[in-house]
């Protein structure tokens, strides 16, 4: 369904197969001209190993299309610019990471966010949004500040009141049931959503248990205008630029509204979750 790194790098090792073979040359041949192993090509071109910049070159070289390089490496920098691994990000802390995203939101209009099993980070509470960033510090094992991650964090709420931005949630209610901090945390949590739904730029939707939508995603993304797609998964945050992508989860994104409850009804599956977080 996602144009995901994966299909980035068999994009990658299409072309280059396509090169090779218009220089009628097979895998092994190849190999040979390069001093390489026949698995290291058959690696490359289906996507199993990403070539560096000079094996590019030298794969162009020999096949007589050195015309062929600057585009082969341009698409080679947008497939390692898609991910920013969270171990470089840490480097820093989470409050490292907050700040550069509060930078990028900043030029963004439109959002569109969808989440199965959390409540995203614009909406969060401080107490809901510490347990999240502890959570995630025992998954990296990271020591990362976390108080002054979750300072920047609700500074960075400060983008729902500004009336040159809009905001269009869509959250599954297993977010809502899914527990993260205490009991108050949680109660404090659906409080917290309560109020930002009565915002006049902001859209929130709740995908009920028994809902049926056309498609809903497993995991969440964030549509930025119709310029970029960010997903975040447990190694790393990928960010999609291609138009492609973007219309595909743009498409996917109005199918999971599709199955989503608002205004009223929205909040009365925020209401019935306090109730039974306080029994």
């Amino acid at each position: 369904m996602t144009y995901s790194i994966d299909r980035a790098r068999q994009d990658v090792g299409r072309r280059l197969r396509e090169i090779r073979r218009s220089a009628e040359l097979t895998g092994v041949q190849l190999a040979e001209l390069l001093s390489w192993s026949q698995s290291k090509v058959s690696k490359i071109e289906t996507g199993r190993q990403t070539p560096s910049t000079a094996e590019i070159r030298d794969w162009a070289r020999v096949c007589g299309r050195k015309d062929a390089t600057g585009d082969l490496i341009t698409r080679l920098n947008e497939l390692e610019s898609m991910w920013v691994a969270w171990k470089d990000q840490l480097h820093h802390g989470h409050s490292g990471i907050q700040t550069r995203m509060a930078l990028e939101e900043e030029h963004v209009r439109v959002f569109r966010v969808y989440e199965s099993m959390i409540i995203p980070g614009l909406l969060q509470t401080p107490g809901y949004a510490r347990a999240v960033l502890e959570a995630a510090n025992r998954r990296d094992g990271s020591a990362a500040g976390i108080e002054d991650a979750v300072e920047q964090r609700m500074r960075r709420q400060e983008l729902l009141y500004r009336r040159d931005k809009r905001f269009r949630f869509v959250v599954a209610e297993a977010a809502l049931r899914h527990r993260r901090g205490d009991r108050d945390t949680m109660t404090a949590q659906m409080d917290r959503l309560l109020t930002v739904a009565e915002l006049s730029n902001v859209s929130l939707g709740i995908i009920p248990f028994d809902s049926s939508p056309p498609y809903l995603p497993l995991h969440g993304f964030w549509v930025q205008d119709n310029t970029s797609v960010v997903v975040e998964t447990v190694s790393a945050e990928l960010t999609l630029t291609h138009q492609s992508e973007i219309e595909q989860y743009l498409h996917v994104f109005q199918m999971a509204s599709a199955g989503a409850r608002f205004n009223s009804e929205a909040r009365s599956l925020i209401s019935g979750s306090v109730k039974r977080s306080s029994h």
